[in-house]
């Protein structure tokens, strides 16, 4: 249905007590800016708008609702865009380019938070909620990231960085540096999700190319290692290295390895949050079953390698307490 359109002097007194229509919009022309119009709804909405030939074009330019606009607020708008067209210019262009101004002015106040604050934001709102070393990462930060703490996030460059990174890598540390950088690196990644930065300043920096700590046991290491394990370690570390040998899972997951996480039928071992924060199914051999059945047997607590000598009741540090069992894990 067509609005029915009127002209009057419009009043903020008037607009308040104008009927809202019940079948068809209402359009009311001011006497006294001419191009001004307000529109009201079935609904009730009240929307300012202004309307006017431009280089032999109709533009309409919807400026705001009323009563958040009054009507002499509507009325100087109105006049701002009448002289944009008396200086050729498209109002439409210049409310676009305010409007891009205005989105950048936002950007710049988000960019303007310090790494600080990004660290504690990164920590607080991710880090401690999906990763498991956290507590690493924090105190990374604060023992190698504090030349950064009072700069803007926007204004940190690669050198900022790279400088740190040097002088961790200066005493040999380049695990230590390699690890900062990866922090880092993650920390800013989030920040791009954010919407806070839209680059990575440590992208432009090379980690070192670091040799790989593998060692294989030779055939007469392994004989020596099983004579120890198997005659001389207590059965608790016994179990715990043949575990870990048998799983190939990380230390710290055997350590804590529950009765509850072990499928005896399909042979499988559930770890819930392995250390990047993923869960995996271990497949055991029947080697490992018997080692777990045997402990079953005689275990009261929700931990397979379980202990009264630690305050988590799992077993915690196999390489101490006895001496054949530091001999066991030497070199």
């Amino acid at each position: 249905m067509e609005s029915i359109i009127l002209t009057l002097k419009l009043t903020d007194k008037l607009i308040r007590k104008i009927k809202i229509p019940t079948e068809r919009t209402s359009t009311i022309k001011d006497k006294i800016e001419p191009g001004l119009q307000l529109r009201i709804s079935r609904s009730g909405r009240k929307t300012w708008s202004f309307e006017k030939k431009f280089r032999k074009e109709g533009i309409k330019i919807t400026i705001g609702e009323f009563p958040d606009l009054s009507i002499k607020e509507a009325r100087k708008k109105a006049r701002e865009l009448k002289r944009l067209m008396a200086k050729g210019i498209d109002p439409r262009e210049a409310k676009r380019q305010q409007q891009i101004a205005e989105d950048e002015k936002r950007l710049k106040a988000r960019q303007d938070i310090t790494f600080k604050e990004l660290c504690y934001k990164y920590i607080e709102e991710y880090a401690k909620i999906y990763t498991i070393y956290w507590q690493k990462d924090t105190a990374r930060i604060h023992n190698y990231a504090k030349p950064l703490f009072l700069k803007k996030i926007s204004d940190i460059k690669s050198n900022d960085i790279e400088q740190i990174f040097n002088d961790i890598s200066k005493d040999g540390k380049y695990a230590t540096a390699n690890q900062f950088l990866i922090t880092l690196s993650s920390i800013f990644n989030k920040a791009i999700k954010w919407e806070l930065i839209d680059r990575n300043p440590t992208l432009k920096i090379d980690k070192h190319k670091m040799q790989a700590r593998e060692r294989r046991l030779s055939y007469d290491e392994m004989t020596k290692f099983l004579q120890v394990l198997c005659g001389e370690a207590t059965p608790l570390t016994r179990d715990f290295a043949l575990l870990a040998l048998y799983t190939g899972a990380r230390k710290r997951n055997v350590l804590e390895m529950e009765w509850d996480n072990i499928d005896f039928v399909r042979k499988i071992w559930h770890i819930p949050k392995t250390k990047n924060g993923k869960a995996q199914n271990i497949p055991l051999t029947d080697e490992i079953i018997e080692i777990l059945q045997a402990r079953k047997l005689t275990s009261k607590s929700k931990w397979v390698l379980s202990t009264d000598r630690s305050k988590s009741g799992h077993l915690e540090n196999p390489y101490k307490g006895n001496t054949n069992d530091k001999r066991l894990f030497k070199n």
